[in-house]
Order: structure tokens, then C-alpha cells, then sequence
């Protein structure tokens, strides 16, 4: 399977998130160019690409908060102050 600076940025980004680890953004950056390296192949992926994604993938409901945010039926004419 091929895949591109998205894809593998994507990929580290959900497994820091599911293992509950953080990592900055620019130490994402360096293992997403270290992967490419592997294979000989040069990418320039920066920390503010990684914090893009990271937006986008909050956005989505795939990290953060909104992906696992709790909802109630809410009516506000219901809320008496005293």
C-alpha cells in the first residue's frame, strides 16, 4: 500500500491520540520525514502542517474533545435561577 505525508501524519496523529500520549508537533513532523527517509524518499513536513491536520482531525470528530464529547437534550426555558 502506498501512502502520502497525509496519510502518515494522520496515522501518527490517532495512535498519539488513542495511547494517550502527547507529543509536540514538531517531534510528529520529524518522525512523519523520518518514515520517508526509510524509503529514501525526501518530504518537508513541518509542525504547523501537523497542526493542521490536528485541526482538521478535531474538526472531523476523529481527536479531542468533540470525539468523545457527551450530549444532552437541553431546553433552556427549563433552567429556573433562585
Amino acid at each position: 500500500m502506498k501512502v502520502n505525508v497525509a496519510t502518515v501524519s494522520r496515522a501518527l496523529i490517532q495512535k498519539a491520540h488513542d495511547n494517550n500520549v502527547t507529543i509536540s508537533n514538531e517531534d510528529l513532523a520529524l518522525r512523519v520525514v523520518a518514515e520517508f527517509a526509510k524509503h529514501d524518499v525526501t518530504v518537508k513536513t513541518t509542525a504547523s502542517c501537523i497542526a493542521w491536520y490536528k485541526s482538521k482531525m478535531r474538526k472531523e470528530g476523529k481527536i479531542g474533545q468533540s470525539a468523545s464529547a457527551k450530549s444532552i437534550a437541553f431546553d433552556i426555558n427549563e433552567i429556573e435561577f433562585e
